[in-house]
């Protein structure tokens, strides 16, 4: 958990695993950490496709296994199973290239004075999450999709107290003010915050698409030294017969990924859409790039 080597490097990471796991036919309304202990081998296929793409780090299906998301669900007496399985099933591919994050989503209930969570619950509810990830064997923590600086800062520092290599993205929207958060934050003093608290690496990830994030990633890149991870979605989801569809290709990823490297964006992989497909393109051009 100590060896902060890979902060050096250019990672190309995974792409989305929550609509992905949807679209291998995961139920509507189920969550989807549910299926590391009931559907497992579809999860294992999933970091098996992504990996055979050229992903250098997997995240694990843990993106909403606190016990705040899952008591919604009657699974809040199965998470250190439901963690510990999520980290099992990715460590099957754990070699000298391969990296395990594990994946920290939102509480998914507002923080005080917006709801009923006080700092100090918030705290113990990400501490015991990412407890059970840094014990089962990730070789970092990857706090992501945050759209509240405030929880952001609130699960970092759950994680520094565990002495964790740890990263955190949030999710910004751009608009006639520039780039903030659902709650207001902006993107400059986000990242800047992140970094005076103590993240290893920092970034954004899901939002609107490729294009808003081309607007965003150059401020984040100006507003930190540290490493900086950037995962767009694939577009703005639409439904079309019956199904959720997005609007851009891998090869729209490809031009973006080329666009990232030379503004010196370091990690980079894909959050709500893509999938293996695009990381297969992402691929190329980190080789292209000499990257790989």
């Amino acid at each position: 958990m100590n060896n902060k080597e890979f902060l050096k490097r250019t990672l190309l990471f995974d792409g989305a695993m929550g609509t992905e796991i949807q679209r291998r036919g995961l139920p509507i309304g189920t969550p989807p950490e549910l299926w590391n202990i009931e559907n497992s081998k579809v999860v294992e296929e999933i970091h098996r496709d992504y990996i055979a793409s050229g992903a250098m780090v997997i995240e694990t299906n843990t993106f909403g296994g606190n016990r705040l998301r899952l008591r919604k669900n009657n699974l809040d007496t199965r998470i250190k199973e439901i963690n510990q399985k999520g980290v099992e099933i990715a460590l099957k591919f754990k070699d000298r290239e391969i990296l395990i994050a594990g994946s920290v989503g939102p509480l998914g209930e507002l923080i005080e004075p917006y709801g009923d969570i006080t700092e100090k619950e918030a705290e113990e509810i990400f501490s015991e999450q990412m407890r059970i990830l840094k014990e089962s064997g990730v070789d970092f923590i990857l706090i992501e999709t945050m759209i509240s600086l405030r929880e952001a800062l609130i699960a970092l520092r759950s994680a520094k107290k565990l002495d964790c290599i740890v990263g955190v993205t949030m999710s910004f929207e751009w608009g006639s003010s520039g780039g903030r958060t659902p709650f207001g934050d902006d993107v400059e003093i986000s990242i800047r915050k992140l970094e005076e608290n103590g993240a290893d690496f920092v970034g954004s990830n899901c939002g609107k698409g490729i294009e808003e994030m081309k607007k965003i990633a150059p401020i984040i890149k100006k507003s930190t030294d540290l490493p900086v991870l950037i995962q767009p979605n694939a577009g703005i989801p639409k439904i079309l017969d019956g199904r959720l569809t997005y609007s851009e290709s891998p090869s729209d990823f490809a031009v973006f990924v080329k666009e990232m490297l030379n503004l010196g964006i370091n990690f980079i992989g894909g959050c709500c859409g893509t999938n293996p497909e695009f990381i297969k393109e992402a691929y190329k051009i980190f080789k292209e790039k000499g990257k790989i």
